[in-house]
C-alpha cells in the first residue's frame, strides 16, 4: 500500500512540476508569436500593429481635445465667462496635453 501512494505522490509532484514549467514558458511562446510577421496584417507583426493603432488613437485624441479646449476657450471669451468656466477650460486643457504629449 506504502508503494501506491509512493507512485502516486511522485505522479502528482512530476504533474505539478509540468504543470508549473508549461505555465512559465508560456508568455515567452505567446511574446514570440505577437513579434512574428503576420501576412494577414501586411507583414507587420501584433505588436507592431497594436503600437501603430495605439498612436493613431492618441493623436485622433489629442486633436479632438485641442479642439474641444479651443472651441471652449473661444465660446468662454466670446460671452465673456472665463473666470466662472475656468476649472472646465483647465480640465480641458490638461486632457489636451496628456494626449499631445509624445
Amino acid at each position: 500500500m506504502s508503494i501506491i501512494k509512493a507512485i502516486l505522490g511522485l505522479v502528482a509532484t512530476v504533474w505539478i512540476a509540468a504543470a508549473v514549467a508549461y505555465s512559465v514558458s508560456a508568455p515567452r511562446s505567446v511574446e514570440a508569436v505577437m513579434d512574428q510577421p503576420n501576412p494577414a496584417l501586411g507583414g507587420k507583426s501584433i505588436n507592431q500593429q497594436v503600437a501603430e493603432t495605439q498612436a493613431q488613437v492618441r493623436s485622433d485624441q489629442c486633436e479632438r481635445f485641442t479642439r474641444m479646449a479651443q472651441d471652449a476657450w473661444d465660446r468662454a471669451i466670446e460671452q465673456g465667462t472665463t473666470d466662472r468656466d475656468a476649472a472646465n477650460l483647465d480640465e480641458l486643457d490638461r486632457q489636451a496635453e496628456r494626449y499631445c504629449k509624445p
